[in-house]
């Protein structure tokens, strides 16, 4: 397959990518957005999202399919495929895919974050066996059935909640101080279903064919608990291991930026949860992707 020469070539098709792309697609510029699953990202996994202007208590699904497709009758366009590296040449950058490959003058990353994996014995062997990342996605399969959680961030809490008028029971295990919005924090005690387990840190998921329970460690003291289904939601990773050979700067992995979004290599931009700042949250997403899409404009008139 030939190489596709284009401006500006955009990894990640959430909320920051589809902001990006609908940015672009207003300039004279070709642009292009690469998504490896369904379009909206993360959104697709948040059950209600209560702080986005103008759309109150909307479903993240729901939002995801507005953006989209005010994207799509815009005109920007969308390629399914996986990012395998970015590397650059002079002023260009050559991005490779399992469905292609790109010649542009800017990149903009806005790959988001992924879970990160507790790496307790267990977790890896009933993955997909009770073991999930995604409540939004799997929390049916546990419907009247008894579930650990296991996090301390808005986005966990989010979940218990969505969690909460499925499950018969949820143990949540909080290992460090808990981080969420007053409001949440309020519904979150309202659950009867729910019991918090403070400075509870997780040891191993226990199992035969599927998961049966989980042990975590509290004040020294061992502790067991018989539950269906175990969500770690515990920290976030960033993905931006596409980028090695470019060697950008980061900070724990997320990518550091200027106040125009750029990164420390020229013509590489970035927005969204990638980027390393103290607020994750869609406005600012949004807000980022409208920055970086502007300066990579800017830049590609610059370059011959």
């Amino acid at each position: 397959m030939a190489t596709r020469e284009i401006d500006v070539v955009v990894i990640g098709g959430g909320m920051a990518g589809l902001t990006a792309g609908i940015y672009l697609r207003r300039s004279a510029l070709t642009s292009v957005i690469i998504e490896r699953g369904a379009p909206g990202g993360k959104l697709n996994n948040i059950h209600r999202i209560d702080n986005y202007p103008a759309a109150p208590r909307i479903s993240g699904p729901d939002l995801a399919v507005k953006v989209f497709t005010q994207a799509m009758e815009l005109g920007v366009e969308l390629a399914y495929g996986s990012v395998e590296s970015v590397s650059k040449d002079g002023d260009y950058f050559m991005v490779k895919t399992d469905a292609g490959d790109y010649r542009c003058k800017a990149v903009i990353v806005a790959t988001g974050v992924e879970t990160k994996k507790l790496g307790i014995p267990g977790e890896k062997e009933f993955e997909g066996k009770g073991v999930s990342y995604c409540a939004t996605c799997d929390g049916n399969f546990f419907k009247g059935k008894r579930v650990a959680v296991i996090g301390n961030k808005d986005h966990a809490v989010e979940d218990v909640l969505y969690l909460s008028g499925l499950a018969a029971s949820i143990q949540f295990l909080i290992p460090e101080p808990l981080e969420c919005s007053e409001m949440h924090l309020e519904e979150l005690k309202a659950c009867k279903n729910v019991t918090l387990l403070q400075d509870a840190k997780p040891l191993r998921v226990l199992g035969e064919t599927n998961v049966t329970g989980l042990t975590y460690e509290n004040s020294g003291l061992e502790e067991t608990i018989t539950v269906d289904g175990v969500f770690p939601l515990y920290g976030e990773k960033s993905s931006s291991e596409f980028l090695s050979s470019l060697r950008p700067n980061t900070n724990k992995g997320f990518l550091v930026c200027d106040e125009n979004q750029k990164t420390s290599v020229t013509g590489l931009y970035a927005a969204g949860d990638i980027v390393d700042k103290k607020l994750r949250q869609l406005v600012n997403a949004a807000g980022e992707a409208a920055v970086a899409a502007t300066s990579a404009i800017a830049y590609c008139r610059s370059v011959k």
